[in-house]
Formats: structure tokens, sequence, C-alpha cells
């Protein structure tokens, strides 16, 4: 298995696609920090400080977001936002190049377990991801450092605020495992990187569309759990839980309704029922089709 795990890790760390994605990643968290500076520093100049009774509340977000501890909680929301949908295509496309190219056939006939096949992939494609976010924080937190050097201040996080970076990443990791998950699956049925990545791209578009439901959930009964069962109301639960952890209060510029969100408890459930029926079903279809030569 281990060896597995190994040759899945050399195929994805050699492939540009991986490269490119990362540096999109990493380059737009940068402008995300720099815009973030800008707007927390230069809002005084245009005359809208923290007693404005308009904006003071949310400038004052702004300002948490570019300090620690609130700068790992702005990184988190930028592993978790952009991140998610390049973990789509990179997931889809790590598993449809296989049929492409017809190295699929060849592994299975050397490995003729799927199941360890496809375990060994997510696997690896999870490392990645951990790797992705460790290099995130680090280049965010040096960002960070800069930028609070200019203004002549100092920004340095507590011991407390690290002791609370594994879980927070772990927390990052889990909400995005359903979707990788999803983007297996749906590359898996049409066994191409094209069905894979608009299966999943175009379930984060139906998730958004979910938002209808926040005004049917009034009527109550079963509008209201349906709601509250959706994968992207879940999601938020746990995203949540690291804004608060580093201090921050994202209901202050979104219209979030807390009281809306599942607890914790119900959240990671609902993600891990959601990640086995992802993993069930393409575990089934893996094993149960034929595979054919390259396209």
């Amino acid at each position: 298995m281990l060896n597995l795990i190994r040759a899945e890790w050399m195929k994805l760390t050699k492939r540009p696609l991986a490269w490119v994605l990362l540096a999109i990643f990493l380059g737009l968290l940068v402008l995300q920090l720099l815009t973030q500076f800008a707007v927390a520093n230069l809002s005084g100049l245009m005359g809208l400080g923290s007693n404005n009774a308009a904006f003071g509340p949310q400038l004052e977000e702004w300002r948490r977001r570019t300090v620690f501890p609130g700068l790992f909680g702005s990184i988190f929301n930028h592993i978790n936002g952009l991140g998610g949908i390049l973990a789509v295509i990179l997931a889809a496309g790590a598993m449809g190049s296989e049929y492409s190219w017809g190295t699929l056939r060849t592994q299975v006939a050397r490995h003729p377990n799927r199941v360890r096949y496809l375990t060994a992939k997510l696997l690896a494609l999870l490392a990645l991801l951990v790797a992705a976010m460790l290099v995130a924080l680090l280049l965010g937190s040096a960002v960070g450092v800069g930028l609070a050097a200019i203004v002549g201040g100092i920004s340095a996080p507590g011991m407390d605020d690290l002791a609370q970076l594994p879980l927070a990443l772990l927390r990052a990791l889990y909400v995005m495992l359903p979707y990788v998950l999803l983007s297996l699956c749906f590359t898996i049925v049409g066994r191409s990187v094209l069905v894979g990545v608009a299966g999943g791209l175009l379930y984060l578009v139906l998730e958004t569309g979910f938002g209808t439901l926040a005004t049917l959930r009034m009527f109550g009964g079963v509008w209201e759990v349906i709601y509250r069962l959706t994968i992207q109301q879940n999601i938020n639960s746990l995203l949540m839980l690291n804004d608060n952890t580093f201090g921050l209060h994202p209901e202050v510029l979104t219209a979030i309704n807390l009281a809306q969100l599942p607890s914790p408890l119900q959240a990671t459930l609902a993600i891990a029922l959601y990640s086995a029926s992802f993993l069930a079903t393409s575990l089934y279809l893996l094993r149960r089709r034929d595979i054919g030569g390259a396209a």
C-alpha cells in the first residue's frame, strides 16, 4: 500500500497541472492579503474610520484579518474558498488522465486490487492538499509580517494561536473531502477529466443555488430539514469554528445567519455521510466497470 501511495504522489507532483494550480492559489492568496491590508489601512484616508456607523464594524473586521491571529483565519478562508475549487480540478485531472492516457489499465494489471488503488490515489491527493495548505500558511504569515512592518507595527502569532493550527488544518481538509470525492466519482462515471471537472464545479454552483431554500425554510418542517442537510450548510458550520477560533466574525461581512447553521456534531456526521456515499459509489463503479485502453 505504501508503494502505491508513493507512486501516486510521484505522479501528482510530476504533473504540471499541480504546480500551475498551486501558483494560481498562492498568487491569489497574496493578492487577497494585499487587498485586505489596503482596505484596512487606507480607510482613514477615505474618511471611513471605526466610528463610522455604516462601515465601522466591517472595517474592524477587515483589520482583524490583517494581523494575527485573524490572519490565520483569513488564510483558511482562502483555502476553503478558491482552494476547494482548485482541489476539484486537481482530483478530476489526477483520475481522468488515467483513462485518457491508458495508464489505469496498466496499473490495475499490475495491482488488481482497485480498492487499494483508489484509496492510495485519494490519500496522495489529501497529502498534496495538506502540503499546499502548509505552504499557504507560511507564505500568508510571511506576507502578514511584512505588511505589518511597513506600517511600523509588530505582528506575531502567540503560542495559543499556533496550538490551534493543527485542528484548524484538519477542519479545512475535512470540509474539502466531499468535493474531492464527488469529483473523483464524476470522473469515474464519465471516464474523463472534463466530466469530473464539470461535475464537481456544477455541483458547487448548484450548492450556491440552494440559497433559495433559505427562503423556503421559513415554512419550517421538511424544508428546514432539507436546508440543514445540504453539504454547504454543514461545511459552513465547521468553517465558522475556524473563523471564531482565530477571532473573526464573518457574519459582520456576510449575510450568514448563525442561528441557521447546524451544530458542529451534526456537521461532522453529515460530511462523513456524504463523503462515505461518494467514496462507496466511486469504488463500486471502479470495480464493476471494464477499463479500456487510451482514448
